[in-house]
C-alpha cells in the first residue's frame, strides 16, 4: 500500500474516522493494528522482521536502568542493540554491494546476494529504534514501559516507510495524549497531502518519464538536454522525497499527531552545510547527534573534527544508496564541507574584501546579495555534478555527462547547444514554477492561512484547481517513492 494508491485513499479516512470513535485509552491499539495492516499489505513475511526489531529494543531499554552507567553490562546491552539493528540493515542493504565488490559467488539453490529484497522502511525504523535505545543508554530518557505504545512509536504507518525519523521525546507523548477532532487541523493536513501529491505525481513522476533515459545514454543527447536532465534528476529527488514527507505529515495531522518537518526549501541554501540542514532534516540531525557529535567530542587534534565531518557525510551518503557512487558522493561532499567551513572562518579575509567593495560603492547589503547569488550558483553546480554521479547507471555514463556539461558554455557561445533538439514539458516548467512560488510564500506565512484569511471565494477555487491539476496532469503509474530504495 503506497500513499498515491486508491487503497491508501480508502485506508486513511477509515483509520482516522475510527481513531476518534475509539476510546482514547485504546487508540494505540487501533494505530498498531492499522500500521501492521499497512506494512503487511506489501509483504507479510517482513512484518516479523519489524516486530523483531521492536521487541529487541523494547526489551533492552527496559533492562538497561538496572545497571549503572557506564557499566560493562549496560555497554553489552547497547552492543546487542547495535549488532541487531545495524547487522540486519547491513545484511539486507549492503550484502549485494560487498558481494559484487569482492567477487563472492555465493548461491544457494540459485539464490544469490543480488536476490536479497530490501525490506521497506528498514533504514528508517532501524534508526528510530536505535536512537531511542541510545538515549536510554545515555540516561536522557526513561524507557517506555507500555509495549503497545512503543510498538506504535516504531511502526506508526504515516512515517514508517520513509520518515520523518521521530525522536521519542516528540512522538511518544503525543501517542499518550488524547486528541479531539479538529476540523481546521484536519483541513491543514489535507492541504499538505494535496501538495505532496502535486510534488510526487505532477513533478517527480513526470520527470521520471524522460530523465532516466537521457542519463542512461547521454552520448545521444545535446549538452543543453544533458544539463537539463542533470538538474531535473536532483529536483526529482526533492519533489519525490518532500512529497512523501508532506503526505506523511498531513496524514498524521488529521489525527492530531504532529510529525517533524523534513524539508525546508533546500535549494535556497547558500552553502553545502546549510543544504544538508534543510534536506531530510530528521535524518541529518540523527547522524549529527548519534555519529558526528560523539566522534567530534573526543577530538583532540586540529584534524580530528574535519575527519569526523568527512566520515559522517560519507556514511550519510552510503545510507542513501548501497553503491560506490553514493559513497564517493558522500566523501566528496564531506571534503567540500570542511573546505567551506575553513573559508567561512576566515573572517579577517572577508572583512578586507568587504572594505574593498565598499570603496567602489558596493554596500554591505549589496555585497551579501552578490555573495549569496554566487554561493547558490556554486551549490547548484556542485549538486548537479554529484547528482549526475549517483543517478547515472555507471561511471562511464557519469563521465560522459560531465564532459557534456563542461562543453555547454562553449556550445552556447557557438550557438551549438542543441536548442532545436531540446524538448521540455511546458507542464513541468509551470508546475515547478508554481511549487517554488508556493514555497516562497509559505516560508513567510503559511499559504493555508493566507487563503483562509482571503475567504472561501479565493480558498476553494485554489484547492479545487490544485486537485484538478493533479488529476489532469499527474502521472498515475505504479511507481513507489525513491526513498523506498534507501
Amino acid at each position: 500500500m503506497i500513499f498515491h494508491s486508491i487503497d491508501y485513499l480508502l485506508f486513511l479516512p477509515v483509520v482516522a474516522g475510527l481513531y476518534f470513535c475509539v476510546p482514547p485509552q485504546w487508540r494505540w491499539a487501533l494505530l498498531l493494528a492499522a500500521s501492521n495492516v499497512f506494512y503487511a499489505s506489501w509483504r507479510l513475511e517482513f512484518l516479523a522482521l519489524l516486530w523483531f526489531t521492536t521487541l529487541v529494543d523494547y526489551t533492552i531499554a527496559r533492562i538497561m536502568p538496572r545497571y549503572a552507567r557506564p557499566s560493562a553490562m549496560r555497554k553489552t546491552l547497547l552492543g546487542i542493540s547495535l549488532l541487531s539493528n545495524i547487522g540486519l540493515l547491513c545484511f539486507f542493504k549492503y550484502t549485494a554491494l560487498l558481494a559484487g565488490t569482492t567477487f563472492w559467488d555465493i548461491r544457494v539453490n540459485g539464490f544469490g546476494p543480488e536476490d536479497i529484497i530490501l525490506p521497506l522502511g528498514i533504514s528508517f525504523y532501524t534508526f528510530q529504534t536505535l536512537g531511542y535505545t541510545i538515549d536510554v543508554y545515555r540516561g536522557r530518557r526513561e524507557p517506555e514501559t507500555h509495549l503497545g505504545i512503543f510498538s506504535v512509536y516504531v511502526m506508526y504507518f504515516p512515517q514508517l516507510l520513509a520518515g520523518p525519523i521521530e525522536r521519542p521525546y516528540r512522538l511518544l507523548p503525543q501517542l499518550r495524549t488524547p486528541q479531539a477532532f479538529d476540523l481546521r487541523r484536519a483541513a491543514v493536513g489535507v492541504s499538505l497531502i494535496m501538495l505532496g501529491y502535486f510534488k510526487k505525481l505532477v513533478i517527480a513522476d513526470r520527470i521520471a518519464l524522460t530523465v532516466p533515459d537521457i542519463m542512461a545514454a547521454p552520448e545521444l543527447h545535446t549538452s543543453l538536454t544533458v544539463t537539463f536532465a542533470s538538474f531535473a534528476s536532483i529536483y526529482r529527488y526533492y519533489a519525490d522525497l518532500s512529497g512523501y514527507a508532506d503526505i506523511a505529515i498531513g496524514s498524521s495531522l488529521i489525527m492530531g499527531i504532529a510529525l517533524s518537518p523534513n524539508f525546508n526549501r533546500p535549494f535556497s541554501a547558500v552553502s553545502i552545510s546549510e543544504f544538508w540542514q534543510r534536506w531530510h532534516i530528521t535524518v541529518t540531525n540523527w547522524f549529527r547527534d548519534y555519529l558526528y557529535i560523539p566522534v567530534a567530542r573526543t577530538a583532540k587534534g586540529w584534524w580530528q573534527r574535519p575527519v569526523a565531518t568527512i566520515v559522517t557525510i560519507t556514511v550519510l551518503g552510503l545510507w542513501h544508496g548501497a553503491a560506490w557512487s553514493w559513497l564517493a558522493a558522500g566523501a566528496i561532499a564531506g571534503v567540500v564541507m570542511v573546505i567551506e567551513g575553513a573559508l567561512r572562518r576566515r573572517r579577517a579575509f572577508w572583512g578586507r574584501v568587504q572594505d574593498r567593495l565598499a570603496r567602489i560603492g558596493i554596500s554591505p547589503r549589496m555585497a551579501r546579495g552578490i555573495g549569496n547569488a554566487a554561493n547558490r550558483a556554486v551549490l547548484w553546480a556542485f549538486l548537479i555534478l554529484l547528482g549526475t554521479l549517483v543517478n547515472t547507471p555507471g561511471w562511464d555514463q557519469a563521465w560522459i555527462m560531465w564532459t557534456k556539461l563542461a562543453t555547454l558554455p562553449a556550445d552556447m557561445t557557438a550557438l551549438d547547444a542543441g536548442f532545436g533538439a531540446f524538448q521540455i514539458s511546458r507542464i513541468l516548467i509551470v508546475a515547478v514554477l508554481f511549487l517554488e512560488a508556493y514555497q516562497w510564500f509559505d516560508a513567510r506565512k503559511p499559504v493555508f492561512e493566507r487563503l483562509e484569511a482571503a475567504g472561501p471565494w479565493v480558498a476553494w477555487p485554489f484547492w479545487y484547481g490544485l486537485t484538478a491539476s493533479i488529476l489532469v496532469f499527474g502521472v498515475f503509474v505504479s511507481s513507489g517513492f525513491l526513498y523506498f530504495n534507501f
